[in-house]
This record gives structure tokens, sequence and C-alpha cells, in this order.
């Protein structure tokens, strides 16, 4: 045999030992753990074993070090054998004799009720069983057929409130008993203003299959457009336009939907807006276009809204 293959052969060796000596030693350490495990999960049967536990856990933790100390540490029990401090006799009386005795027995309830700190008939008197319903309320339950317009209040009727809520199947069930699905409130909208305001999806599209009408406007000459585009709701606004709501109608001050996208910053409307065929050269009252807006105000001045309003051309 060579000199060269007996070198290998003893460097083989070599490292062959030194991995099982490796290996045996984390064996022998998984051992170790695996029984220090063992022994800690071991139950304490009696107090003895309990007390020499608690010592020894107290003895490897280390000492608590002040950041002051010159401070004086509290007494302790055996220290204050010799101070004596006085004990307030009379307790402040709780005002509601129930908490007196909260969580004690029969005996701490005669004590208090046989103190002289209680005086019966002082708390406040019973009002005795209330009404559930008032009159009103009750003849209202009593009719098969609700009246509505006693259970309107001053502001909203229900259909505008079950609108906004969302609440499909109470709409449905309303407009069972004859009601005007244009009915207004008190700020001149409709239930399909509050359902575009609360964005419920669901409920727009079911008041326009029922008749809604979708070219009503509101005191301020906006149209359910206007109110879609405010709401950033894109799903709306193509289903207004295949109702034929025209895209290019003014309110009172001259403002287009478009006006109001780009008010809202919204470039995503306003490139629906332009595709649907928005017009760009529509002025407000004040004489300023969409693109006015974005020029001459400063927190309208975004290099992406004017892209979108000069460089989209209308698709048809």
């Amino acid at each position: 045999m060579s000199r060269g293959s007996k070198l290998k052969l003893c460097h083989g060796r070599k490292f062959y030992f030194f991995k099982e000596r490796r290996k045996l030693s984390q064996q022998l350490e998984y051992g170790k753990r695996v029984e220090k495990r063992r022994q800690a999960l071991q139950p304490l049967y009696s107090d003895e074993e309990y007390e020499r536990f608690k010592t020894e856990k107290l003895r490897q933790l280390k000492p608590l070090v002040l950041d002051m100390p010159e401070l004086e540490a509290p007494k302790g029990p055996e220290e204050n054998k010799g101070e004596e401090y006085e004990v307030a006799e009379s307790r402040v009386a709780p005002r509601n004799p129930r908490w007196a005795v909260y969580g004690g027995g029969l005996e701490d309830v005669s004590a208090v009720f046989n103190s002289e700190s209680y005086e019966p008939g002082t708390g406040e008197k019973s009002q005795g069983p209330r009404k559930l319903f008032s009159k009103e309320e009750k003849a209202l339950l009593n009719r098969r057929v609700p009246d509505l317009t006693v259970a309107t209040s001053g502001k909203w009727n229900p259909l505008h409130t079950l609108a906004a809520c969302g609440e499909f199947y109470l709409v449905n069930s309303l407009l069972k008993h004859n009601l005007d699905i244009n009915t207004l409130d008190m700020n001149g909208l409709t239930p399909v203003h509050r359902a575009i305001l609360g964005k419920k999806q669901a409920v727009f599209n079911f008041l326009l299959r029922e008749s809604a009408n979708p070219f009503v406007r509101d005191n301020d000459g906006a149209t359910l457009m206007h109110y879609a585009v405010f709401a950033a709701s894109t799903p709306m606004i193509k289903i207004l336009l295949l109702y034929n709501v025209d895209i290019n109608l003014q309110d009172n001050e001259g403002w287009t939907p478009l006006h109001l996208a780009v008010q809202s910053r919204r470039t995503d409307v306003i490139r629906l807006l332009l595709i649907k065929g928005a017009d760009k050269s529509l002025k407000n009252r004040n004489g300023c276009t969409a693109l006015d807006l974005c020029l001459y105000s400063v927190r309208l001045f975004d290099f992406e809204l004017i892209s979108c309003l000069v460089l989209v051309r209308m698709i048809i």
C-alpha cells in the first residue's frame, strides 16, 4: 500500500471517529435535556417538596438591584411589630345596601339591615312596571296593514332608512303595501339617493327594477349620476348609463359629474366618464371647466388628473 493511500485511510478513520464521537455527545446532551424535562414535570406530592423546590428556584434567581439604593426598603412584618397605626372605626356607608353585602352571607345581610346607617324608604321610589308600548304604538301594531305615514319621522321615511342600511328583503316587504317608491324626505332625496350614498348596490338595482325614477333631481338640481360619481361607484355609474341618464347634465351651480370626479380626484371615475362621452368643455357658473379646476386649484393640481383630461379620447 502506498503512502498516499495510507494517509487517506488514516484521515478517513479520524473523520469517522470524530463523527461518531460527535453523534454520541449529541445523544448524551439530548438525553440530559430529556431527563431534566422529565424531572421538571414530576408532580410534587408533599408540601416539603414544594418548599424545597421553591427555595431552590429562588436561589437560582439573580438578586434585584434597585436603581436608587439610597431609598429605604419597605419594612417587614417583624420590624413593624412595635409600631401602631390608627384604624378608621367607621366606614363610608354605600348608597345602595346591596353593594354593602356584595359577596357576603346571610349574617352580613342581617347586619346591614339592623345597623343604624340603614334607613328604609330613603332610596328612590319605584315607578312600578312600565308599559312596553304607548297607546299610539299599540293602535299601529294592531292594524294588519301598517300606516307608514304615522311611523314616519320628521326627516326620513322607513323606506329611506331601509335603503340606506341595505335591507333588501325589508324594502321588498314595504313596497308590497303600495308605498310610493319615489317619496321624498326632508332634504328632497328619494330612497335611490340613500342607496347610492350608502353604496348599497343590491338595493339600488332593486329600486330601479321596481320603476324608481332614474331622472329625479334633488333640491340643488343634482341627478343620480352626480351622486354615483360622488360615491365613486363605477358599477352604479354604468347602470345609470344603461337607463339613459344624461352624463352631461348640470346642477344649479353648473357642475357636471365630471367636475365632481375631478374634485374627488378619482382617476378611474374620470376615465370612465370620458370614455362614456363626458363633455370636457362644459363650464360651471364660475366659468371653469374640469381641466380649469385642476390647473387653477392648488389642492387639485395633479399631473395624473391633467393627463387623464388631456390625453384620454372619447371611445364610442
